[in-house]
C-alpha cells in the first residue's frame, strides 16, 4: 500500500518542511521514499510510526540499496540524520532485521 506524503495518515514524515516522505507498506517491510524540495543540502530525521508499520524500532535499520545512477548503498540506524542534497532523495527499506 502506498501512503503518500500528502496523506495525514502517512506513517513516515521528516523533521524538515521541504523534505517529504512516502511509505510503501508491505507485510513485514516498508520502502520509504525521501525527496527534497529544499534549495540547500540538509540533514533530516525520519519520524516513524512504528506501530502503524508493524515493525520494531530496536530491530530495524534504514537500508538504502545501491541503485545505479541514483544512490550508493548506505545503512543508517533509525535515529541517524539523513543527508539530502537539493532536488535529490533516498529510497530506504525498513524491516525487522539488521543489514
Amino acid at each position: 500500500e502506498m501512503i503518500g506524503y500528502w496523506r495525514k495518515d502517512c506513517p513516515v514524515t521528516t523533521d524538515v518542511n521541504n523534505i517529504l516522505a512516502t511509505a510503501y507498506v508491505k507485510n513485514d517491510k516498508t520502502l520509504i521514499s525521501v525527496a527534497s524540495w529544499n534549495a540547500d543540502p540538509v540533514k533530516c530525521h525520519l519520524i516513524i510510526d512504528w506501530e502503524k508499520l508493524g515493525l520494531d524500532k530496536n530491530k530495524s535499520q534504514l537500508y538504502a540499496p545501491a541503485i545505479s545512477n541514483f544512490q550508493e548503498e548506505m545503512i543508517l540506524e533509525t535515529g541517524d540524520a539523513i543527508p539530502v542534497l537539493p532536488g535529490k532523495g533516498w529510497l530506504f527499506i525498513i524491516d525487522n532485521k539488521k543489514h
